[in-house]
């Protein structure tokens, strides 16, 4: 039997692509710098996330290696990160939830079943974007795997996410956008999953269409 459900964040409630792609254009107007990068960066953001997924880098240290290779190698950490939180800045204005968020964790906590979001961003900012979209809903509690130690999709960020609700694996559904960090990761710690793929290619292509 179900008892549980845990999202994802970036890109499945909230839509994360939009806000980088239009914020990176903003930070690179602010620097002076040629607008357009998105695959540059996006390619960069995806580098360096994994690393830190693979605790190869800390997620401190993920936002310096991805400013300093973006930017230049020769920045100190204390510059690449003042500079990085100009990005954030720009990426925070340009934060929008998808219409179908809210409804799908109604109906979740409607149908009885305890609902949490487990992200590899950290507490602070994954909060914000929840009181941005509306989503800091009685209930739901947000579980950042950087205060696990443990990101996605290492088997223990699953099996701690479910333990600070109180379910059993089993009796927990992962939902989110990464086959790797949603999906497989959480059909390896004993999860059941479905893949949102908003395209039609995934799962689900609407959290519409949960409960």
């Amino acid at each position: 039997m179900l008892r549980a459900v845990l999202f994802d964040l970036d890109d499945t409630l909230m839509d994360h692509t939009h806000a980088m792609h239009t914020g990176l254009d903003k930070w690179c107007e602010e620097l002076g710098l040629p607008t357009g990068q998105q695959e540059r960066f996006g390619a960069l953001e995806k580098k360096w996330f994994a690393a830190y997924e693979k605790g190869e880098v800390t997620h401190r240290g993920q936002r310096i290696g991805r400013c300093r290779e973006f930017l230049g190698n020769e920045l100190s950490e204390e510059d690449a990160l003042k500079l990085y939180a100009g990005y954030l800045a720009a990426y925070r204005r340009n934060w929008q939830v998808f219409p179908d968020a809210k409804g799908a964790i109604d109906r979740a906590q409607a149908a009885g079943l305890k609902v949490g979001i487990l992200t590899n961003g950290a507490r602070e900012m994954q909060a914000a974007k929840l009181r941005a979209g509306g989503l800091d809903l009685p209930g739901v509690l947000l579980i950042p795997t950087v205060e696990l130690s443990c990101p996605k999709p290492q088997r223990e960020a699953y099996m701690k996410g479910c333990a600070q609700l109180g379910v059993a694996t089993s009796q927990t559904l992962m939902v989110g956008d990464s086959l790797p960090n949603d999906v497989e990761g959480a059909k390896a710690a004993g999860l059941q999953a479905l893949y949102l793929r908003r395209d039609g290619s995934g799962d689900i292509a609407s959290l519409d269409e949960l409960f």
